[in-house]
């Protein structure tokens, strides 16, 4: 079959490709918007560019950030059978979407109906809610389409946000096998998402970066490690006191603790609903934010 697959930069987008390509599949042309030209550079920061790769392997690349007919006429020599989009932030117009003559698939990294939206790894984090990836039918509407291939994903704790993408991108890659196979002997099988179970989430705030210690102590630690290279401090009131906090270093999901403590090194022990949270600070914030937290920010 021949695949028109659509991507951005990140492991979410380059493992699949580079998957495909292992496998033996057939990418006729690669979709990104407003890619880097590398003139056959072997090496480059953009180390996750899925240009780069698409260029290293002589796959032609459509500017999708062209008008919708000239996208559609560069593509009128591919004989499109499907196209696979995996992390594309942007809104496929559906006369390009159609060109696939058996069906346009996109990769969410969340158990859809929920966390449709932007960013749903770090609200999954956030929300200590459970992780995966699925490939849905790709619609007018965001996230929305039906079901085609789904798979829950167990994360070790303390993961990076990178490592946590190259995660549910090898699972998407895994899944991704199995809707091909499906498509081409023509048992695919389509489950509509339930609307009334559908969450969305926008992108986050600064506000959304609040350690609240009525959750547990490892829900925590592992949104706060996988958030950590984003760069933003986290705003903790405990013991009636308001921190900075700045890094999660340890948890312990048994002990028991009422007040918080100070340790060596600029931490605090914080007592949580469940276990204790260990993390470094910057100190105390004298009076407490106000609720428009991004302004006092």
């Amino acid at each position: 079959m021949n695949i028109f697959y659509i991507g951005s930069s990140g492991a979410l987008s380059l493992l699949p490709f580079k998957a495909l390509l292992d496998a033996g599949h057939r990418i006729t042309a690669v979709g990104i918007h407003r890619p880097i030209v590398f003139r056959q550079k072997v090496i480059a920061l953009e180390n996750e560019s899925l240009a780069l790769a698409a260029s290293q392997h002589e796959t032609p690349v459509v500017d999708l950030a062209a008008s919708v007919d000239e996208v559609l006429q560069q593509c009128a020599g591919y004989r499109i059978d499907v196209i696979l989009m995996a992390c594309y932030s942007r809104r496929l117009p559906m006369e390009i979407a159609t060109l696939a003559a058996k069906g346009c698939f996109n990769l969410h990294p969340s158990l859809l109906p929920a966390f449709r939206g932007p960013e749903p790894i770090f609200w999954q984090l956030k929300n200590g809610s459970e992780t995966g990836v699925s490939w849905h039918c790709v619609t007018p509407v965001f996230d929305a389409g039906d079901i085609v291939a789904q798979q829950a994903v167990t994360l070790a704790d303390g993961l990076s946000y990178n490592e946590i993408n190259r995660c549910l991108a090898t699972s998407g890659a895994e899944q991704m096998y199995r809707l091909l196979d499906q498509v081409e002997r023509g048992c695919l099988v389509r489950s509509p998402q339930p609307a009334e179970q559908a969450s969305y989430y926008r992108y986050p705030q600064p506000s959304d970066f609040i350690v609240d210690t009525a959750k547990p102590a490892r829900q925590l630690f592992n949104f706060m490690r996988a958030t950590e290279q984003f760069g933003q401090r986290y705003y903790c009131r405990t013991g009636g006191q308001n921190y900075w906090l700045t890094r999660a270093t340890a948890f312990d999901a048994e002990a028991h603790t009422e007040e918080v403590e100070k340790l060596a090194g600029e931490r605090l022990r914080i007592p949580c609903k469940q276990g204790v949270l260990i993390a470094a600070y910057t100190g105390r914030i004298n009076q407490r934010p106000p609720q428009d937290l991004p302004d006092f920010l």
